[in-house]
């Protein structure tokens, strides 16, 4: 008899254990699925919050910063490419490519000596005013990311208001969200033979053109970077409104005298690489030390 009940003490106390422990299972489980909800709601909320972008206008003027690197510190490295190193800064062989380029092998390119590529993201029509994807970008996004190359991106805009710009942005950040994109996002307006979309514009109007993409950029987190040559950095935008923003000078030459300060120097477009058919845009990025 004593056996027996024990036996049955046994069998109920594992069967009172049993139910506490799912009891404790399923009120764990619902804590786990409302923790969950809230997350994803979370989420959701901080998206709709980031693509709900409006222009609130052009700040103060500020002071442009000088040009701090040494023309004659400039040399060719070991694969004959343009360098630069002062003990301050130095540099980096970036290439910036499109659909123009076709079809690219990047372990070549990464061979090479490439260590950062900006790609193109996309385009608006200079005619149809719509935004398109380069055809080429996923493509080259994954290739550069799997050869362990740096990556920004940048897109050619043809905004005639800040309302497209912000557009143009948004596009920009939901092609590029969670990419692993480590340089810069680039502001591309430039003239396109007389038939661009902002050709009777004012640098004011340009100027904040620019300015709203890239605060959209900055508010996403990533880095925003201003695109020009020296006349259009002089003449069609107010540097002085968009001194917060640092610049990638397209300019053709081995000794630039841009008097102002460049994170990235587009200095040919001639330049060749293996893995590139043809001509491809060759550009330093400076790190400051």
């Amino acid at each position: 008899m004593k056996f027996k009940t024990r036996v049955k003490r046994i069998k109920k106390r594992i069967s009172k254990n049993f139910k506490i422990a799912g009891s404790r299972f399923k009120r764990l489980m619902i804590l786990l699925g409302v923790g969950l909800l809230i997350c994803i709601a979370a989420f959701f909320i901080y998206k709709a919050y980031l693509f709900n972008n409006s222009y609130d206008g052009l700040g103060k003027d500020e002071t442009i910063p000088a040009n701090p690197y040494d023309m004659e510190r400039f040399t060719n490295d070991d694969n004959g490419y343009l360098s630069y190193a002062d003990g301050k800064y130095d540099s980096f062989l970036v290439i910036d490519v499109s659909d123009h380029n076709g079809k690219i092998d990047w372990e070549k390119v990464k061979d090479s000596g490439v260590q950062g590529a900006m790609i193109r993201v996309g385009y608006r029509g200079w005619g149809t005013a719509e935004i398109v994807e380069d055809k080429y970008f996923q493509t080259n996004i994954a290739g550069a990311k799997a050869q362990g190359i740096n990556v920004g991106v940048y897109f050619y805009s043809q905004a005639t208001t800040p309302d497209e710009a912000i557009e143009e942005a948004e596009f920009v950040m939901d092609k590029i969200w969670g990419r692993g994109v480590n340089l810069p996002v680039a502001f591309d307006m430039e003239p396109f033979m007389g038939q661009e979309r902002f050709a009777e514009h004012s640098t004011e109007q340009k100027t904040e053109m620019a300015d709203a993409f890239l605060k959209v950029v900055k508010k996403f987190g990533y880095e925003g970077i201003l695109y020009g040559n020296p006349t259009w950095l002089s003449n069609d935008v107010d540097m002085k409104k968009l001194a917060k923003y640092p610049i990638w000078l397209a300019h053709y030459t081995s000794s630039t005298d841009w008097p102002y300060e460049f994170r990235m120097w587009q200095f040919t477009s001639e330049g060749r690489v293996k893995g590139i058919t043809g001509d491809v845009d060759l550009n330093l990025y400076f790190n400051k030390l």
